[in-house]
């Protein structure tokens, strides 16, 4: 549905700035199918079109070789040319330069005889060769009789004559090809075959085709169009002017604020440096460091039952004080563990009001266990 709307209006904007030329304007329109068909235009047109197509009545068209591969050369030639040529009955002229490669170009001529006013005035021998393939030649009866080929990166047109009178003497009169002839007779067929043609034109070469019409150029158009364009650069300069300067002052505003989260992070970093160094040295210290007794493994099941207030190693045995509910169950668990030797009260236990008090003695009995712990003092009591 888009799409159908969006092609309806480009067919109405060409309908209102593409006309044809040929002995008589004719406007572009589309018919009760939406196909584009060309009909007699009715008084004087009202403005200066945009394109227009010309009739091959109205131009000659010359195609040329030249042993040159520099474009500023070849440029320099094809204007000496143009003067040279007869410019009393031509309104203007124009080319297009195609590179055959090897320094060799081919240069294909349009002069353009008296014509309406327009702003680009394309030869329609040009855009109906942009329809046709290799070996092609296109037979037109529609305005006026004559025969189209391309061949060459070069476009061979002829208005029909008693000499060349069909599609087979046009191409044997231009040494060209032809395994295929296309008719045209309608009008429509005409008209849509065109802009076919002006769809494949490259965009590039429409430059050429600029002519601008001297009705509408003067002085009083061109100083105002000055103006104008002048109030357009200050408004340009102005507007960009206060977008640098608002750029500016947002991008200073952000640097001050990264440069805060920047300092910040910083910090951080720093801090984590050195926290990350006393966790290596601590890391360090401890891996060099060896468990020398399992004495913890058994203080650990004790603390559950009992209440240890000093321990001692003196004479290679662990001494241990403290209270419980019964001091036997104390003494049964040092004995039940697998890591003590030889354990046994020293002194009999006491009752008191918090439990029974012992004191126990033992060994551990692993090779590890019964290494002498490095201490300051081998008597110092642990409270």
């Amino acid at each position: 549905m888009i799409k159908t709307k969006l092609t309806l209006l480009i067919k109405k904007w060409l309908c209102n700035n593409v006309v044809y030329y040929s002995d008589k304007p004719y406007n572009l329109v589309l018919n009760a199918q939406q196909q584009f068909t060309l009909i007699p235009t009715e008084g004087e047109q009202t403005k200066t079109p945009l394109l227009q197509i010309v009739g091959r009545k109205h131009y000659t068209e010359q195609s040329e070789n030249y042993p040159v591969g520099n474009k500023k050369e070849l440029v320099s030639i094809i204007k000496m040319n143009n003067q040279s040529a007869d410019n009393n009955q031509h309104s203007h002229s124009t080319y297009i330069i195609s590179s055959l490669g090897g320094d060799q170009s081919k240069v294909t001529y349009w002069r353009f005889l008296k014509l309406p006013a327009a702003w680009l005035n394309l030869p329609e021998t040009l855009l109906l060769s942009n329809t046709l393939a290799a070996e092609q030649v296109l037979n037109s009866q529609a305005f006026s009789a004559m025969f189209v080929t391309g061949h060459q990166q070069s476009v061979y047109s002829a208005l029909a004559s008693p000499l060349i009178n069909s599609p087979e003497r046009f191409a044997s009169m231009f040494g060209v090809p032809c395994k295929q002839v296309i008719n045209i007779e309608e009008p429509t067929h005409y008209a849509q075959t065109l802009i076919a043609g002006l769809k494949a034109q490259p965009i590039k070469q429409l430059v050429t085709f600029f002519t601008p019409p001297t009705s509408v150029i003067n002085k009083a158009l061109i100083k105002k169009t000055s103006l104008i364009a002048i109030a357009l650069c200050v408004a340009y300069a102005g507007l960009t002017s206060v977008y640098l300067g608002y750029k500016t002052h947002s991008l200073q505003t952000q640097l001050a604020q990264n440069k805060s989260n920047v300092n910040q992070a910083l910090n951080t970093l720093e801090q984590f440096e050195a926290t990350n160094a006393q966790l290596n040295t601590l890391q360090g210290f401890a891996q060099n460091q060896q468990l020398t007794s399992s004495l913890f493994f058994v203080l650990q099941q004790l603390v559950t039952s009992a209440e240890l207030t000093n321990i001692r190693f003196e004479d290679n045995r662990y001494i241990i004080r403290g209270t419980a509910n019964k001091a036997t169950d104390a003494l049964q668990i040092i004995i039940n563990n697998p890591r003590t030797n030889n354990a046994k009260f020293d002194y009999p236990s006491r009752k008191e009001r918090r439990g029974e008090s012992f004191v126990i003695s033992f060994t551990l009995n692993t090779l590890q266990d019964q290494s002498i712990p490095q201490m300051p003092n081998t008597k110092s009591e642990a409270k």
